[in-house]
């Protein structure tokens, strides 16, 4: 959990990230679930490889 939390702010703290991040994070941030499916990790892992966020601890 505290790892996703921190991969979220990472991006939130982005300038220049376009608003489709903020509409991703805003979902991701809101679960109740302490962890992401699937899909959902892919897509985070995307927008990070996007602003070149590439998280150490991902595989």
């Amino acid at each position: 959990m505290q790892q996703l939390c921190v991969r979220l702010r990472q991006l939130h703290q982005l300038a220049s990230r376009d608003s489709s991040v903020d509409w991703l994070l805003q979902g991701l941030g809101q679960q109740a679930k302490p962890y992401l499916s699937s899909l959902q990790a892919k897509l985070l892992a995307a927008v990070e490889r996007e602003y070149n966020l590439v998280c150490q601890q991902q595989k």
